[in-house]
């Protein structure tokens, strides 16, 4: 990390204490006392301990997030912390942090928010690198799912059955294109493709149920692994191999239902909150995205880019199947496989080649004799 890396985070109380203003320097930050620069760390008038159920603290940031509440409880050997911003709540379940200290919370909080993260995803991993040093690991950046928190938000699903989606093929999972039409599904299909997904933009679309039906059907006629976006009623109806769900969708989903119909389960994801969250869930494929700008869907969240998704390999560490999705072309593929992710996304590398077969049979080609697989969509 260059010098014009450091990012500089200061506390504009002179009587600040926090014990890990020196290991901020591993996350690329130094943390000083000023009451000049853009952000600040700023706690409560009232100084809590935040280590009682009812006291609260509030984290103020010039930068991106302001008067965003938290209240943290210790029970056990175990910390738990609420968020309410925008009006939802979520929960941060850090079962090996056994004590929490509230400046040590906002420095950490404040050091990965200024390295760029949103705030779930600041908090999801200033909870994992606090718990990582007070275990004895150390205070580099955290990627080891031990000391990560368990996420949620205070309306999630709770599976009735705690047993994980039935699995994919992985030796089917190689070039994945997601695909809006049954001729664009027949086509890869012809080609050679063995995972491939449908997904209908339009839920008004007239002949949607012939679409799914006509989809599981090239799907066993080619020994597919066809997964449907979105419609997972009409999927457990039809009798689809697997439903691939946003994460808008895993909260109106019935994943009970899903999981008991024996459908396969694939989860987009856009950092690590979400990643944690799919845990909980037990899902058959984690996508990870989007990593680059793409044109094929509209994006409330930024491109994740290439050091974001390595670390989010190594965070899920083959516990799930892994494909990287969004804005990905065939010179951008070779990297996106010094991942080490499992699959790879090339954006409109199929539907928009001169020629889409022969297109589908090169990537095939070059994601079978490659490290990983890749999904075109």
């Amino acid at each position: 990390m260059t010098k014009t890396d450091v990012k500089t985070i200061a506390f504009s109380d002179a009587d600040f204490k926090s014990s890990v203003l020196d290991s901020a320097r591993h996350l690329g930050c130094r943390v000083l006392h000023s009451t000049t620069d853009d952000v600040q760390i700023e706690p409560s008038n009232e100084k809590l301990s935040l280590i009682t159920q009812t006291e609260t603290w509030h984290f103020t940031t010039a930068l991106k997030v302001s008067n965003t509440v938290y209240q943290a409880v210790c029970q056990g050997n175990q910390v738990s912390v609420k968020g309410l911003q925008n009006e939802r709540i979520s929960h941060f379940q850090a079962d090996n942090l056994v004590e929490i200290n509230q400046n040590d919370l906002a420095v950490a909080l404040a050091c990965f928010i200024e390295r760029g993260y949103e705030h779930l995803d600041a908090m999801t991993l200033a909870l994992a690198w606090l718990t990582q040093q007070a275990r004895g690991a150390g205070a580099e950046w955290p990627t080891d799912r031990r000391w990560f928190p368990t996420t949620s938000f205070e309306d999630d699903h709770q599976l009735a059955d705690d047993s994980a989606f039935a699995p994919i093929r992985k030796e089917l999972f190689t070039l994945y294109p997601v695909v809006d039409s049954i001729e664009w599904l027949t086509l890869v299909l012809e080609q050679g493709v063995t995972t491939a997904q449908l997904r209908v933009k339009d839920a008004n679309d007239k002949n949607l149920k012939t679409k799914i039906q006509q989809a599981i059907a090239l799907g066993q006629e080619y020994g597919a692994q066809v997964f449907i976006n979105d419609y997972w009623q009409l999927a457990i109806e039809l009798g689809a191999y697997g439903v691939h769900l946003g994460q808008e969708d895993i909260e109106v989903a019935d994943l009970t239902t899903i999981q008991k119909a024996g459908l396969r389960l694939g989860i987009s994801t856009h950092g690590y909150f979400e990643i944690m969250r799919a845990f909980n869930i037990k899902p058959s494929y984690i996508a990870l995205g989007h990593i680059f700008p793409t044109v094929t869907k509209d994006m409330p969240s930024q491109p994740q880019g290439l050091t974001r998704l390595e670390k989010y390999v190594k965070l899920i560490d083959g516990a799930h199947p892994t494909v990287a999705i969004g804005g990905i072309n065939a010179e951008r593929l070779p990297t996106v496989k010094a991942t080490d992710v499992d699959s790879v996304a090339l954006v409109t590398a199929i539907t928009r080649a001169d020629d889409p077969k022969a297109a589908t049979r090169s990537l095939l080609k070059a994601v079978q004799q490659g490290a990983c697989n890749a999904v075109v969509c």
